[in-house]
């Protein structure tokens, strides 16, 4: 289809982070792994893990899995002992402040230790259900005062083999979509990156193709019908849990103030 979006406005809000962001992210996850220690079993999850992240990213999610404790809810393992939440995120808060790089400089979120470092880190304390090295794995929300499963390695091999699947171009539609959003809303609650990337990755794999403006069309348009028709489940990307159940009175405003 013929268009006047050149090649390199496009390759501008499709292209990564820089590779000095990226070495500045890989040191912090190794950084942090030394710091945890062997008790835990870290590893990357989210927008720069999955290589959906835009290039001003501005900070990281890592997992660390606390290798000797079963999911009290999702387990089904006898536990003898009780370990709570809060004494599984205080060990890791001591651990930061052991160090002199992250002494004083982290606070805890709902489900997660805030990080300010070179690039900012959101450090997600978890449990295993089976093993640490497979998913699910059981996070606890403050918030909500529950634990919750999740799905980060079955999220990246999804995505990555939806991106095989449309020979590359999933990815960039998908960091083309979010700096749309992230210029278009002022409010970030009515866009989240994680329901944004979810809805693309719900799109046909044939609507992806090597014109990115055109497929960027294509993909917002598919989005739109869906997001019309709420009652049709759009699955998360690692196809566990319908995202307009965790978008609660944002998919109607996404449609109305975006289309």
């Amino acid at each position: 289809m013929s268009h006047k979006i050149s090649d390199s406005t496009v390759h501008q809000y499709r292209k990564p982070p820089s590779e000095t962001t990226v070495s500045r992210a890989s040191a912090m996850q190794q950084n942090i792994r030394d710091v945890l220690g062997s008790n835990h079993e870290t590893f990357l999850q989210g927008s720069y893990k999955n290589d959906t992240a835009i290039s001003d990213l501005n900070d990281v999610d890592i997992v660390a899995v606390r290798k000797n404790i079963f999911s009290g809810t999702f387990s089904g393992v006898p536990v003898s002992n009780t370990v709570y939440w809060d004494q599984i995120f205080s060990e890791i808060e001591e651990k930061l402040d052991s160090s002199p790089l992250y002494r004083g400089k982290h606070k805890r979120g709902d489900k997660c230790i805030k990080l300010t470092g070179s690039i900012d880190v959101d450090i997600v304390p978890a449990v295993k259900v089976t093993t640490e090295l497979e998913d699910p794995i059981a996070v606890f929300s403050f918030r909500e005062g529950r634990e919750r499963l999740n799905h980060p390695r079955v999220h990246f091999e999804n995505g990555k083999n939806k991106n095989d699947r449309t020979e590359g171009h999933y990815k960039p539609i998908v960091r083309l979509m979010k700096n749309w959003t992230c210029a278009h809303f002022s409010d970030p609650r009515i866009a989240p990156s994680f329901c944004v990337e979810c809805m693309v990755h719900a799109v046909p794999d044939n609507l992806f193709s090597s014109d990115h403006a055109f497929s960027f069309a294509q993909v917002g348009l598919d989005i739109v019908r869906k997001i019309n028709n709420p009652i049709a489940p759009v699955l998360n990307v690692a196809g566990t849990k319908n995202i307009f159940n965790e978008w609660p009175n944002k998919v109607e405003s996404f449609l109305h103030k975006g289309i």
